[in-house]
């Protein structure tokens, strides 16, 4: 059975592959996707390939994160975003002996209640609403005793006011690690799929399809685990192009050449972490973000913009996360999670 899973994981890479050039053309939606999952993860800088342990919730970064550690594991996470927009992730995870894991989640972004106006700004005493929702079921098996691989598939839903879109989209990775070394490697294709039903008879939207990569590196000896998290890595150049760019300069009646930006291009697409192991109980995490930082902070003041913070405190056989990260001098983004495993409650046995 797992030869045959595992060359469907390889022919979905292979078949996807059009996906790679295909993100330019229209508009992503269901960006909801792309949001973290978990207080770890938004501390990391938002991204976490390299990270295999008990908590459930990994799966919605690598779907082969799913195995036997973290069998019968719940997880909630909740980000309160600008205004009364809302995210929650809650997922379930399953062994099955002689199958292989299983995950169910669900994702829920609440935009909140808005007024129906007409072009003047007038109040016409109307509300709409707007959500995204989507629901994700995953599945993975050992491939050897230091790899596992996973698949996901999920259903997306967006909604604002009367306009509708629905999606299947799809997530392929692996993960490899090695405890006596201290290194965790994993990589996944995420959100390749189709639009079903789009918002309009025009519009033209795109899945936001990423292919990433992570490593982990624990510092043999010492609390300290490195992480370097690799995304977008289907295409090279991702800056967001500024005015001055997109504009050739004139100085005594000559074209000065654009700068090529080699060193940017190649830092955009990593995202840098720090794990540090407070104790048996306690776990501080450190992450930054490269491309964050150039996009969204002010030029004159750009501050903390780019780095994140938090940490993970078991208390009780429940598993407590809080994460910021800081966007610009005008503030950021908290997420707060809570997992915990029924087995341990009820005195289970490991499988």
């Amino acid at each position: 059975m797992n030869r045959y899973v595992f060359r469907f994981v390889i022919l979905f890479f292979v078949l996807n592959e059009h996906h790679l050039h295909a993100q330019n053309a229209g508009q992503q939606t269901f960006l909801s996707l792309t949001f973290p999952t978990s207080s770890q993860v938004a501390s990391l800088g938002g991204i976490d390939q390299a990270t295999w342990n008990k908590e459930s919730a990994n799966f919605f970064q690598n779907p082969a994160t799913l195995d036997a550690r973290n069998n019968n594991s719940f997880f909630f996470n909740y980000t309160p975003l600008s205004g009364k927009i809302q995210n929650s992730v809650a997922g379930f995870s399953h062994t099955f002996k002689n199958i292989g894991n299983f995950g169910l989640g669900i994702q829920f972004l609440d935009y909140g209640v808005f007024e129906n106006t007409d072009e003047n700004g007038y109040d016409l005493g109307e509300t709409f609403y707007g959500k995204d929702f989507s629901l994700t079921a995953g599945y993975s098996n050992g491939l050897t005793d230091h790899i596992n691989y996973g698949a996901s598939v999920k259903y997306v839903h967006s909604v604002i006011e009367d306009y509708k879109a629905t999606g299947i989209a799809m997530d392929a990775g692996l993960i490899f690690e090695d405890t006596a070394k201290g290194i965790t490697i994993g990589i996944a294709l995420k959100n390749a799929g189709v639009v079903i039903n789009d918002f309009t008879e025009t519009s033209a939207s795109n899945l936001p399809f990423d292919l990433q990569a992570g490593i982990g590196k624990k510092l043999i000896h010492t609390p300290f685990t490195l992480y370097l998290n690799l995304h977008d890595l289907h295409q090279f150049d991702i800056r967001y192009p500024k005015a001055e760019t997109q504009q050739q300069l004139i100085i005594d009646s000559s074209v000065v050449k654009e700068k090529k930006y080699t060193f940017d291009k190649l830092a955009r697409h990593a995202n840098l972490g720090l794990q540090i192991d407070a104790g048996k109980v306690l776990r501080i995490n450190i992450g930054y973000n490269h491309q964050r930082r150039n996009e969204l902070a002010f030029d004159i003041r750009k501050s903390m913009a780019g780095f994140s913070f938090g940490f993970q405190l078991a208390i009780k056989k429940i598993q407590f996360g809080y994460g910021y990260s800081i966007y610009n001098i005008s503030g950021g983004q908290s997420n707060l999670s809570v997992s915990f495993n029924i087995n341990e409650f009820a005195g289970v046995r490991k499988m």
